[in-house]
């Protein structure tokens, strides 16, 4: 997939300039965005998936420009995967019938075929025996797995996943990351915004790193892990990889 960004700013309401004017265009498959929070990293990710406007700029997807009007954001949304750091599962409805609600009210799926596909994807992820369960019934880790499942069970074209990581333990955060590495294998494409350092390196062909709203540095990511071009990003994985974090 090919993104490109030209002069993409957004300022809040409140005045605070979050992105400063990204102009950029790359190809990946798996890419990771990292950098210091509160640097716009997750706000980018929205704007790519049509949930806020850029204050300013352009935004292009395998050459589309997206036009952030509700017309079109309908429509633009409906190839979009979403995972944020808030699992977003309705309490009131097990693993199964959270799969199976997008694909029949948004996607309009048969409920048979949408039951169909979700408990194939549950079985996939070594969730079948919890299809049943609420939310309340899973464990942090179970809840982001049937919150990927939910998301990629549309066949998006681009899956996007905000820190899916952030609040889980080492072992629930292996599990996470094994089902994200699964899916890159499938050729799904994938933006993921992650302090997970190691899978950033080893699983993601591209690595962007953002600093107070700005693009600083773009490329392969063992490259860039290896041979950081600017001190900002040597000084960031400097600090982040010293205490393995």
């Amino acid at each position: 997939m090919r993104i490109e960004l030209v002069g993409v700013t957004k300022i809040f309401v409140d005045g605070k300039k979050v992105l400063d004017n990204i102009c950029f265009g790359g190809d990946f498959k798996t890419l990771a965005i990292i950098g210091p929070s509160g640097g716009g990293k997750s706000t980018l990710l929205r704007i790519l998936g049509g949930l806020i406007s850029p204050t300013t700029g352009d935004v292009l997807l395998d050459g589309n420009k997206i036009i952030f009007d509700e017309k079109h954001l309908i429509q633009h949304r409906r190839q979009i995967g979403f995972v944020f750091q808030a699992k977003g599962l309705f309490n009131h409805l097990n693993a199964q019938q959270n799969v199976v609600l997008p694909l029949v009210n948004v996607h309009g799926y048969a409920k048979a075929d949408a039951k169909e596909i979700a408990d194939s994807l549950l079985d996939r992820f070594g969730l079948s025996a919890d299809r049943h369960k609420f939310p309340n019934e899973l464990s942090g880790g179970q809840q982001q797995r049937v919150a990927i499942v939910r998301a990629v069970a549309v066949k998006p074209k681009l899956l996007l996943l905000d820190e899916p990581t952030s609040a889980l333990d080492p072992e629930l955060t292996g599990e996470v990351l094994a089902m994200l590495n699964e899916l890159r294998y499938d050729g799904l494409n994938i933006i993921l915004v992650t302090h997970e350092m190691g899978f950033a390196k080893k699983a993601c062909d591209k690595l962007m790193f953002i600093v107070n709203g700005r693009l600083t540095e773009y490329g392969d990511s063992e490259r860039l892990f290896t041979r950081p071009h600017t001190p900002e990003l040597a000084s960031f994985l400097g600090r982040v990889l010293e205490w393995g974090i």
